[in-house]
């Protein structure tokens, strides 16, 4: 009988192919049923062969359960451990595949990242280069850049005006300026003593001066001769507390320079306006001649914008003449108004050598914007030169020889624009783009208007071998720009 079953279900396999598709076996229920090791399918194509057998309909077919469809058999040893990801058995018998197999070539085929391109890396690397700049100069302001080169001690600076200190009623006048008294007890924490040692290993020093405090971390301010040459700066407070100083800046041509040391919470001194300064007024002077710190001196203001050079080749500054005593060793100190303010920085070295009771300050107004640059930026911004040295002759003395007032040139600087001229020593400048130097206020004046790189034309007389008459002619140059002084060979010429 089984040899007659296996024809008969073979020959019924070709009409079962023609039958429609919703008449069909679920291949999955086929399946389903072929996993179970059942022979429901022979059986149902051995009964559909004959017409005669069961003639009633066909009885309904009952839904084989889920768990029948998909045993709950857990999944070993794969990444997929969880039934979630358990591949039907069918699929895996259908493809040839195991599970082990199957989740090991999914676990393998990782999707491929594209690259992103070398110009899209390039512009990210400099998005962000420009976004931290930007956000460093936010948090540290301009010139940031600079400060960390040089060690931070150039910043954005300017010289602050402090509101008056309010004092004990005994140290002021009945018209509310201070007594000598209250300017001493005031201000006396605003100014310091200096002392210049020429080599970091000597145990005495060389030189003293003084220094006037300007920001509570530690900016001061002092004549530029005093911390020439300096190998070691030691700054002394008022309560005797000593600091090792830096250099920030220093302007030969104006005796202004700039120390730094590293303190908190200084007492800065207040600065005033030099242009309100009297004729007549009363003045004190605070610093440390011979060695004595915070000493103080009092005079009255004698002289007004009295234009002085601190060596022959030095710009002319306008400075307050004073009869109070000025000492080596007050150099760099504070010459104070009688409400306590600063409006001028003492030199000795302004101070006359033949007469007795004539001193000299630089005025703050004058000092202010070569302060504020030398704290930024370490030397003085934006100062023309011409390059030379001369002697100025008076109007007086030019028309005794038939000769205009002007420079009389005693050297010239190689370096500069103007040595490119015909100018000679002995030559006489007489005017500086139109404008006749009558006196030497005139000469910075002109300059004070011009900027380093400006062109600009003098009107040159030069006398003949017999000194008798001269001969007339213009030269065009460029100024210069002035980060130092011209020293001259000879120590009587003015530099400029």
């Amino acid at each position: 009988m089984e040899d007659n079953l296996l024809p008969e279900t073979e020959q019924s396999a070709e009409p079962e192919a023609e039958m429609p598709a919703e008449d069909a076996v679920p291949a999955e229920t086929a399946g389903a049923a072929e996993a179970d090791g059942t022979d429901e399918t022979a059986e149902d194509v051995t009964g559909t062969g004959s017409d005669t057998d069961n003639e009633g309909p066909a009885p309904e077919e009952t839904p084989e359960p889920e768990s029948a469809q998909f045993p709950e058999e857990p999944v070993k040893g794969t990444l997929y451990s969880d039934p979630f990801f358990n591949i039907p058995p069918v699929l895996g018998a259908m493809d040839g595949l195991d599970r082990e197999t199957f989740w090991s070539e999914v676990a393998a085929a990782k999707p491929r990242r594209r690259r992103p391109s070398a110009a899209l890396m390039i512009l990210a690397v400099l998005m962000l280069v420009l976004m931290t700049f930007i956000f460093l100069t936010a948090i540290n302001g301009r010139g940031w850049l600079v400060r960390l080169i040089n060690g931070g001690k150039n910043i954005d600076f300017t010289l602050p005006t402090a509101e008056k200190p309010k004092l004990d009623s005994t140290m002021y006048q009945e018209d509310g300026r201070y007594t000598v008294e209250g300017i001493s007890e005031a201000v006396s924490p605003s100014v310091v003593s200096l002392e210049i040692y020429e080599k970091k290993s000597s145990l005495l020093p060389n030189s003293q001066g003084s220094g006037i405090i300007m920001t509570e971390d530690g900016y001061i301010v002092t004549n530029a001769h005093v911390v020439d040459d300096a190998a070691k700066i030691k700054v002394i407070l008022n309560t005797k507390e000593e600091f090792s100083a830096s250099l920030v800046g220093s302007d030969e041509a104006s005796d202004i320079a700039v120390i730094k040391i590293s303190a908190a919470n200084l007492q800065p001194a207040e600065y005033g306006d030099s242009d309100q300064v009297a004729l007549g007024e009363d003045v004190v002077c605070i610093g440390s001649p011979a060695g004595f710190y915070g000493s103080v001196t009092k005079g009255i203001v004698s002289g007004l914008n009295r234009l002085i050079k601190v060596e022959s080749f030095a710009t002319p500054m306008r400075c307050i003449q004073v009869d109070a005593a000025i000492n080596p060793g007050n150099s760099g100190g504070a010459l104070l108004n009688m409400w306590g303010q600063v409006i001028g920085i003492t030199s000795s070295k302004l101070s006359s050598t033949k007469y007795d009771g004539i001193g000299f300050a630089i005025s703050i107004n004058a000092a202010r914007p070569i302060i504020e640059s030398l704290i930024s930026i370490g030397y003085m911004e934006d100062r023309p030169r011409i390059g030379i040295s001369y002697y100025f002759i008076s109007q007086e003395s030019a028309e005794s020889v038939g000769a205009k007032p002007g420079m009389l040139i005693a050297s010239v600087d190689d370096k500069c624009d103007i040595a490119n001229t015909d100018l000679k020593v002995g030559d006489l400048i007489v005017a500086i783009d139109g404008v006749d130097l009558i006196t030497a206020d005139d000469v910075k004046d002109v300059l004070e208007n011009k900027r380093p790189g400006d062109t600009v034309t003098s009107h040159v007389m030069r006398p003949d071998e017999e000194g008798t008459s001269f001969t007339e002619f213009d030269i065009t140059y460029k100024l210069e720009k002035d980060e130092g002084s011209f020293v001259p060979t000879d120590s009587k010429a003015e530099g400029q």
